[in-house]
């Protein structure tokens, strides 16, 4: 046995054996140290935020919707009573082409043209179907307000604005109308994706999106009043609608998150994908929840990450490069906040919500 005061001496011949260097080679294949990663650019970061995104496909929707059926929309038939078929499918136009978009947009982010089509298509079907259904539930609340508004106007006059507590009223009335009315738009990508969650927060998103746009209509309309047949008025209120809708979509789902990935290397560095499945699986094949694309040591079904009660728990799929967590391989551990999870030459960081450590 060597005295503490012997010195231990490699020779070259020590120091480059064969099994010194299988050795070297094993601890590099177990270890992947991902070492610091500069923080995403403040631009990288806004562009790959869900309320930026959704609240720009979402204002473009109602764009869209807008000018395509704006050359027929008739405003001798509002003022005459009469049924104008166009008048009739601008709001569910809206509320479905807001929906084709907004569930479109994630698909898009993510470059999964399959999730894209599917959400879209699904969000169309029900924003404009049950933007047909809405409208009307809308209308009747809307209906009521008008009486009001038009028991509270002093001196009413044709084709005019109300002014005062009757202006107010009108202008709550249209927030309700439109609360209800932009519902089915925030919902398609919740159905698409058959998840309570996401529906809810469409639900959600498109009821505070609703009642912002509908307070704000109004007075754009009386700010461009004086603008022949309203165009300008009604162009800019249902997009400022779809951007509402999309934006609020967006902003409920980051308050309600608990945990979620955030891309720190890789094709979408800086996108963050919210973990609000019971079972999530990462991998290349676009059905994974986490598409993980343009890297081949990636496979179709590479990870799963379970939600166990509020602990998140990945798991290994037996794959041939590997899963690892802070740089050291692993087939099934717990996440902590921070966490670095590496999939060939993708990086995630594992984020958990404050309130959830």
């Amino acid at each position: 046995m060597a005295q503490p005061q012997d010195r231990i001496r490699l020779d070259a011949s020590d120091l480059f054996s064969p099994q010194v260097e299988a050795y070297l080679e094993t601890q590099q294949f177990l270890r992947r140290d991902t070492g610091a990663l500069p923080a995403q650019p403040l631009v990288v970061r806004v562009i790959y935020s869900s309320w930026f995104y959704l609240a720009i496909a979402s204002g473009l929707g109602a764009f869209v919707a807008w000018a395509l059926l704006e050359p027929y929309f008739d405003e001798g038939a509002i003022e005459q009573d009469r049924f104008a078929l166009a008048n009739l499918l601008i709001f569910p136009a809206v509320a479905g082409m807001a929906g084709l978009f907004l569930g479109a947009a994630e698909g898009i982010m993510c470059r999964n043209p399959g999730r894209a089509f599917l959400s879209g298509v699904v969000g169309l079907g029900v924003g404009f179907g049950g933007g047909l259904i809405a409208i009307f539930v809308g209308g009747f609340i809307f209906g009521i307000m008008a009486q009001i508004a038009l028991s509270f106007w002093k001196n009413p006059q044709p084709n005019k604005m109300p002014d005062g507590f009757a202006f107010l009223i009108l202008m709550m009335g249209r927030a309700a109308a439109w609360a209800v009315a932009a519902i089915p738009a925030g919902l398609g990508q919740g159905v698409a994706l058959r998840e309570r969650k996401v529906a809810i927060n469409g639900v959600v998103g498109g009821v505070m999106g609703g009642l912002l746009g509908g307070l704000l209509f109004d007075p754009i309309c009386l700010l461009f009043e004086n603008v022949e047949r309203a165009t300008l008025s009604r162009a800019i209120g249902f997009t400022l609608i779809g951007l509402l809708v999309g934006l609020f979509v967006g902003l409920v789902e980051g308050w309600t998150k608990t945990a979620w990935l955030m891309m720190r290397a890789g094709p979408l560095a800086g996108k963050q994908f919210v973990l609000f499945r019971d079972t999530t699986v990462l991998g290349s094949s676009p059905k994974a929840e986490v598409y993980l694309f343009k890297d081949e040591a990636i496979e179709p079904r590479h990870a799963v990450i379970y939600n166990r009660g509020g602990r998140f728990e990945i798991e290994d799929c037996n794959t041939r490069d590997g899963t690892y967590v802070n740089g050291a391989a692993v087939k099934r551990q717990l996440l902590n906040n921070g966490d670095q999870v590496a999939l060939g030459k993708t990086i995630l960081e594992f984020q958990l919500k404050e309130s959830q450590r």
